[in-house]
């Protein structure tokens, strides 16, 4: 097994005592019935299975120090390079085994389960959960059926304004839950845009990520507050799907990690975008 680092990796003993720097990591890997291995975790970690492991700091500048002394089997790390001042050579040096990966795409996801799957031992069940997420993706797709796909922006950050870009985990997740993503031409995952093309492109709804949100019912008449927070941002006002409040809080976790909760954060934007499921 070769990881996105071009590292390879023995799958013949099972990995003990293991970190994941990642957080869409974490979550797949207490999903698969791993969370026993799991020894520390990240201060973005929030599955109650790991709440009470120590943590090691944040993901990409974590205390190499105690990751050394609590002495892992594995530690799993962002493959981007930006893993502070060569995170990985620092591993080296103090003889800790490290796993890259890069998670951008819902192909990432499958690919790294089922990686990670085998090199703790449970193979079957990351298989399992891989299909369970494709399964949901498809049924959220399904929900809609029969409706109008809904042209969308989703807001990752307000000033500058940045949006998701095609190939992303989430312009499939969009795709799934009967969303175009309007800034599917532009190249970038995470591309920088301006104000003035959000409005030139007058999206039918704009989809803000909200830390701690959850997944709420919003029944008739319901005002979501990011209609009212972007209303008062600096040219957001100008937007017509702000003016006419056609604006969408999700969890910003939920809908920001390409993990197992991709399935279910498709199904809850359908709901709101379409009034499915």
């Amino acid at each position: 097994m070769i990881d996105d680092r071009g590292r390879p990796h023995d799958v013949s003993a099972p990995r003990t005592r293991v970190v994941s720097l990642i957080p869409a990591v974490t979550e797949t890997l207490v999903a698969i019935g791993a969370a026993d291995l799991l020894v520390a975790r990240t201060r973005y970690d929030e599955a109650t299975e790991v709440a009470e492991l120590p943590s090691v700091g944040g993901g990409i500048d974590p205390s190499v120090e105690f990751l050394a002394a609590l002495a892992p089997g594995l530690v799993v790390l962002w493959a981007s390079g930006a893993n502070g001042p060569r995170l990985e050579d620092r591993l080296d040096e103090i003889g800790v085994p490290w796993y890259g990966a890069a998670l951008e795409t819902v192909d990432d996801f499958r690919r790294h389960a089922g990686n990670l799957g085998r090199l703790v031992g449970l193979a079957e069940r990351a298989d399992s959960l891989i299909a369970r997420v494709e399964e949901q993706l498809e049924a959220a797709a399904g929900s809609w059926a029969g409706r109008d796909p809904v042209r969308v922006v989703y807001v990752v950050q307000s000033d500058p304004p940045m949006t998701a870009g095609a190939g992303t985990f989430l312009d499939s997740v969009l795709d799934a839950a009967g969303a175009v993503n309007a800034f599917r031409d532009i190249r970038g995952n995470w591309p920088l845009v301006s104000m003035e093309e959000v409005v030139r492109r007058d999206p039918a709804y704009l989809i803000v990520p909200v830390q701690g949100y959850g997944t709420p019912v919003a029944p008739p008449g319901y005002r979501d507050p990011s209609a009212v927070w972007l209303a008062a941002r600096p040219g957001w006002s100008a937007v017509a799907a702000v003016a006419a409040g056609r604006v969408i809080s999700v969890d910003a976790s939920l809908f920001g990690r390409p993990g197992p909760r991709m399935g279910e954060a498709a199904m809850y934007l359908a709901s709101r975008l379409h009034g499915a499921g």
